[in-house]
């Protein structure tokens, strides 16, 4: 999950990040082609016993000498490279030392490692007089290094070979384009993190602070719109109230562990519900769902499978566990005929239907528009306000009251209402 947060972040942040590559791979590229080639001349030598052992003690000094190998060679490096050693070489070779630029031109020397062998690296802008030095040195080293250890000499193992540097035009080019690809990336994840404590903030103003899912002013503002967009298409909507059960008396459970478990319930529920669907918390252990798109039997059995699910699962807390039941109120409102008081009050009666009828029970309430309705009834309808000024249809305290009250006396059993029914014939009337 982490992962596929951060590629969309780089997704998303895409014009930052390319620029910044592009740019300073440009200026690398520039950097670089402004500067002359360097080349460097490489040869390697290794150690061994002089010719003039002759007797047991030169021997055993030899190996006493060869034995501390390590600063052996330390020694030897610190030779090649001193500066006695190159003002030598540049006589040898017949080098002027007017053409050496020693802020351009450098001399280095490393151990190998597990081995005898040292390397002398000679760089500088030009080909060939590199090659001339790093002969040079090579000569006037050995034979200072003979004249410091007579019984542990030097000898050149490979000669040198003057070739381009690594690390020019085309390294520091993609060298460039990495550094600039970084601060890209950089760049982007430090935006993201200035961003998200407004984004917190507006999550926080849309979602329920104990349960994490949606709140009731959220789920109002939505309904107002899938009503409209349902209206304008002629397509179906349907809307569910749920209330859940608990089996455990929750009273006497921990405020902690209460929210806790309703929490567990609410989350489960979001997760079962398809990825367009809406889930809000109203309060008293009951919940909205907003179905765009859907019919009213579908709707129905969506609500009864999660029935099911929630009938089925135990929700554990610490030592604490619980199951739920639940009731339900489904309506459905195709092409908007309702507008969003009267599917929250038909929600409302469907759900304390079912609460009459027992425990996990569904019942729908199915309305359609009126085919025959004179054109002078028809108005538009009035859109819905959005803001701190906003007119609820239900207030908290409204929705919390429709809530606790239960069905009439004489209300019908649990059953699928058909409006068409209830509606008069108006081609009577005319």
């Amino acid at each position: 999950m982490e992962l596929r947060h951060y590629l969309e972040i780089l997704i998303k942040r895409w014009w930052l990040i390319v620029p910044l590559t592009l740019i300073s791979l440009t200026l690398a590229m520039f950097w670089s082609y402004s500067r002359p080639l360097v080349y460097q001349s490489t040869a390697t030598y290794v150690t061994r016993f002089g010719e003039g052992l002759t007797s047991v003690g030169d021997t055993l000094y030899a190996l006493d000498t060869f034995t501390g190998r390590q600063r052996l060679f330390v020694t030897y490096c610190e030779v090649m490279k001193s500066r006695t050693v190159v003002d030598r070489a540049m006589q040898i070779g017949n080098i002027d030392p007017a053409l050496i630029d020693w802020e351009l031109y450098s001399v280095a020397c490393n151990v190998l490692p597990e081995a005898n062998v040292i390397m002398v690296i000679v760089r500088g802008p030009n080909a060939s007089l590199v090659g001339r030095l790093a002969e040079a040195i090579g000569v006037a080293g050995t034979a200072r290094a003979g004249q410091l250890y007579s019984f542990v000499g030097l000898e050149e193992l490979d000669a040198p070979e003057v070739e381009e540097a690594p690390g020019n035009r085309s390294q520091q080019g993609i060298l460039g384009g990495m550094i600039g690809f970084v601060m890209g990336v950089g760049l982007a994840f430090m935006l993201e993190y200035l961003r998200s404590p407004t984004e917190r903030i507006e999550m926080a103003s849309i979602r329920h602070p104990k349960l994490g899912i949606y709140n009731e002013r959220y789920f109002q503002q939505r309904l107002a719109e899938e009503i409209n967009r349902a209206r304008s298409r002629n397509r179906p909507l349907s809307m569910t109230l749920l209330r859940l059960i608990p089996t455990e008396d929750f009273s006497l459970l921990p405020d902690t562990v209460e929210d806790t478990l309703l929490r567990a319930a609410a989350l489960r529920m979001q997760d079962k519900i398809r990825a367009g669907d809406i889930i809000a918390y109203l309060g008293r252990y009951t919940f909205a769902i907003l179905l765009p798109e859907t019919p009213g039997h579908e709707a129905e059995r969506i609500v009864e499978k999660l029935h099911q699910d929630i009938r089925t699962h135990t929700f554990n807390v610490d030592a604490y566990i619980a199951n739920f039941m639940a009731n339900s109120g489904v309506v459905e409102s195709s092409g908007g005929t309702l507008d969003l008081q009267a599917m929250l009050t038909k929600a409302n009666e469907a759900l304390q239907t079912a609460r009459q009828a027992g425990e996990n029970n569904v019942h729908l309430i199915r309305t359609s528009a009126q085919p025959f309705a004179l054109d002078a009834q028809i108005s538009e309808p009035e859109t819905p306000v959005f803001g701190d000024e906003m007119n609820m249809p239900f207030t908290s305290s409204e929705l919390d009251r429709l809530l606790e009250e239960g069905a009439p006396p004489n209300s019908p059993p649990s059953r699928t209402v058909d409006m068409r029914a209830e509606q008069p014939d108006e081609r009577r009337d005319q």
